[in-house]
């Protein structure tokens, strides 16, 4: 076989692996968009849930200074049964409330550290 007919053997292969390289390429990049896309709105969520958390705490102070305002209230009325009964509620609700946010911070370290594994292995 002539040095030129290997060359012409060997032009269409790497014609092809060229062709697949740049198409791996192009995904890698779009992954990379998409990946740096995801981690974004992971920020973006994991601040917000922050918020949310101090909005929470900050409830409770509240709650606890409503509480002891009650405490002063004579106990003999009935609205003020009312009263502690409704907030009584709004207390059992925040605790529904932090139980479901602590789930969601949960998940969402574990999307942020799947996307960092994904991001460091390509």
């Amino acid at each position: 076989m002539t040095p030129e007919e290997r060359l012409n053997q060997l032009e269409p292969l790497i014609s092809e692996t060229t062709a697949i390289l740049d198409r791996h390429t192009a995904q890698l990049r779009q992954h990379a968009g998409l990946l740096k896309q995801l981690v974004q709105a992971t920020e973006s969520n994991s601040q917000a849930l922050g918020q949310v958390l101090a909005a929470q705490s900050d409830m409770r102070g509240e709650l606890t200074q409503l509480n002891s305002h009650l405490s002063g209230l004579a106990t003999g009325t009935g609205a003020g049964e009312l009263f502690q009964e409704q907030v009584g509620g709004v207390e059992s609700r925040l605790e529904v409330m932090e139980s479901r946010l602590e789930t969601l911070s949960g998940k969402m370290d574990l999307i942020l550290t799947k996307l960092i594994r994904v991001y460091i292995n390509n």
